[in-house]
This record gives C-alpha cells, structure tokens and sequence, in this order.
C-alpha cells in the first residue's frame, strides 16, 4: 500500500504471528494509536516521519524516541487536531506488516528535539511539529527473530552536549526523573509542555534553532541550529 510522507503504517496487534520483534538498547519508545476501521481489526498505526535528506531520503521511518515524556510532548500536539496516539515501548511494538512494507530493512528515526524559529516551534503545513531527528536502518533476516535498534554511543554524547548548549546541566538526573514517572504524570507532563510553548511560527521559513523541553523548571529551552548541526556531525572517535 503507498503512503503519504509522514503518515503512519499498520501493524497487526497481540495475538497475530509475530516472526521478529523490535529489540533496543537503552529502550526506545514510540507512538501508536488504534481507531475505527483499524481497531475492530485489531490494528493500529505508528508514528512515520519521511526522511528528509542523505541516502535514505524519501522512505519512510518510525519514529523512536529515548524519553517517554518527548514521546508524549508530541502524542499530546497531535491530540490537538484529533490524533489520539499513545506511548509504547519499543519491545512491544508488532512489526509484522511494518516489515513487509520494507522487505529486508527498517528505517526508523531516533528524535533529538524540535525545530525552532526565533524561540518559537515551528508548524508544518499538516499541523505536526517539525522534528529533528537522526535516520538510520536495521536490517532483518529472515534467520533471525530480533531487529536490533541501534543507538550509537556517539549519539548518547551527542544528546548529552545538545542539552548541555541550552544551559541544562543535569539533563541525566532530570531524564532518569521522567524514566521514573507513571503515564499519567508524564501525560500531565506532556501537557503541561504545550501550555508552556513559548509561541508557533508556520513553516516555511525554515528553522534557526533545536528546542528543547526540560521536565525540572517547565520550559523549553533552544539551541542554536548552527551548534546543534555541529555537534550531530561528530562522529564516534
């Protein structure tokens, strides 16, 4: 089946044939939501984002996130215009039709943060928030049951730095925080973020700035675009 850019893709839910199952570390989480004619199937859709540039540019990914309350900042936007999804652990994610459409790989996005204009989120014309997110690919065999996703040390440091440019210091204590937190707090939590949105520009024009949410003081929180592109191209020495 064709799908639009960032529309998401089916997959059948617990109790279908399962051949392979998602494996990650440090976990991963992802966006999933259920409605009618998919739910009386006993499908539901998860989050895709269309890769915008390098070689895998064009397909469309999933998109993973490493904090359950990023996840629930962008299940909470898109409840706005009447997309009710939900957050899942990547583990727990169904594959199975996901992988068909693939065939032998699977793109999938790792978020690092929201793009920004001027201290303000920038809108697609779709309504989604612009995200700022790494592609990569997990390949799958046939022979073997798991589909590792992978998050690269490099990535981690990566992700450490970028909080660090915004002025957050103790971003490891606040993220084990958000780790800690039921659904509802982190639900409450999400909320809570987009009450505090310091304002939304449509796009175009492009962005100028990665935002960033901090669970501890409540705001949000930019970096420069120029050093966050500086710190995601390094490369693991």
């Amino acid at each position: 089946m064709h799908r639009n850019p960032s529309s998401p893709a089916d997959f059948p839910s617990a109790g279908a044939p399962r051949p392979h199952v998602l494996t990650a570390h440090p976990m991963l989480y992802l966006l999933v939501r259920a409605h009618p004619p998919a739910a009386a199937e006993g499908k539901c859709e998860v989050m895709c984002e269309s890769i915008a540039a390098g070689s895998l540019a064009g397909r469309d990914a999933m998109v993973v996130y490493l904090s359950p309350l990023e996840a629930d900042i962008d299940a909470a936007w898109n409840a706005r215009g009447g997309g009710h999804y939900q957050v899942l652990a990547a583990q727990d994610f169904l594959p199975d039709e996901l992988l068909r459409q693939h065939r032998d790989s699977l793109p999938y996005c790792l978020h690092i943060g929201w793009g920004a204009r001027d201290g303000r989120l920038v809108v697609r014309r779709d309504g989604g928030l612009v995200r700022v997110s790494a592609a990569a690919l997990a390949w799958v065999s046939a022979d073997v049951e798991a589909v590792r996703l992978v998050v690269e040390p490099f990535q981690l440091e990566s992700r450490s730095r970028l909080w660090e440019g915004a002025g957050l210091y103790a971003h490891a204590e606040v993220e084990a925080k958000a780790l800690a937190c039921t659904e509802p707090e982190l639900r409450r939590h999400a909320q809570r973020a987009i009450v505090r949105l310091p304002g939304t520009v449509a796009a175009p024009p492009g962005i100028n700035q990665l935002a960033l949410y901090d669970l501890e003081s409540a705001h949000w929180h930019f970096v420069p675009l120029s050093l966050a592109q500086q710190i995601l191209s390094q490369q693991e020495d």
